[in-house]
């Protein structure tokens, strides 16, 4: 009775997929290495690198199977890292940019208080004014300074009251 042996192209074309999943997940762990990242931008990078579809679907499995990719964590340490100098708007829209859930964006902003964007526009304002006092500008640039800050995503009554305040 003859044996049969797997056929050798076959074998030799299991092997390259075998390879490409290997140099995939490679990728995607030392991507995540250089820096954390969102579920769709890894894929976005590794499609990039000219991985197949099956290759990036298989590194993916990988590193979310060890939880190295979670974007609820993503758009939780972002928010907390950016919330000083950024809208919760603008906020929103970066994380949407970068791929994150809706529903994922509005739990991680559960922990965001007003206080916080409160704080991020005194620290725009700061910035702006460059070590100049709100009281000595003209009505103008206190407009354009407003307008700045309206425009970054700030709510307007919010801005007017603290420019009130340090006025």
């Amino acid at each position: 009775m003859v044996e049969s042996k797997g056929h050798p192209s076959t074998d030799a074309s299991e092997t390259l997929i075998q390879q490409e999943y290997k140099k995939a997940t490679e990728k995607a762990m030392n991507l995540l290495l250089q820096k954390d990242r969102t579920k769709k931008e890894l894929e976005d990078r590794l499609f990039r690198a000219g991985f197949s579809e099956q290759a990036t679907q298989y590194a993916m499995g990988y590193v979310m199977g060890f939880g190295y990719i979670n974007d609820s964590r993503y758009a939780a340490d972002y928010i907390d890292l950016h919330k000083r100098n950024r809208s919760r708007l603008e906020l929103q829209i970066k994380l949407m940019k970068k791929g994150v859930d809706s529903e994922v964006i509005a739990q991680a902003f559960e922990s965001y208080e007003a206080e916080d964007e409160e704080e991020a526009i005194r620290t725009m304002l700061q910035k702006r004014l460059r070590g100049k006092r709100l009281s000595d500008m003209e009505y103008a640039d206190r407009n354009k300074v407003t307008a700045y800050l309206a425009r970054k995503g700030y709510a307007l009554p919010v801005v007017k009251r603290i420019m009130r305040e340090l006025f």
